[in-house]
């Protein structure tokens, strides 16, 4: 199952700073690049204007997707919007099915 994750930065709005920002930042780096490494992740970008991004996670079940963010070294200072998503051409064929 592929989700599309769109992350958003709680750090000085809703909650404190970390203690080691640098050490936080660099540990969130080097994350994302373990899942991407791994197949875990797609993709992962961030925004141009900061304090977020977005990425594509790769995960079996709901569940299996909650222990990846739960790893995440960011999970208690960032939001989180979550879409499952749906293979194009399957999306299109559910819809032409529905109106056939």
């Amino acid at each position: 199952m592929k989700y599309l994750i769109t992350i958003s930065s709680r750090i000085g709005t809703e909650v404190p700073k970390p203690n080691d920002p640098p050490k936080l930042f660099a540990a969130v780096q080097a994350w994302n690049q373990l899942g991407l490494d791994e197949g875990r992740f797609d993709c992962v970008y961030g925004f141009s204007a900061g304090r977020g991004g977005v990425s594509i996670v790769n995960a079996d079940s709901h569940e299996d997707l909650m222990r990846i963010l739960r790893s995440s070294p960011m999970y208690h200072f960032a939001n989180y919007d979550i879409q499952s998503l749906c293979d194009i051409n399957t999306f299109w064929d559910i819809h032409l099915e529905a109106i056939s």
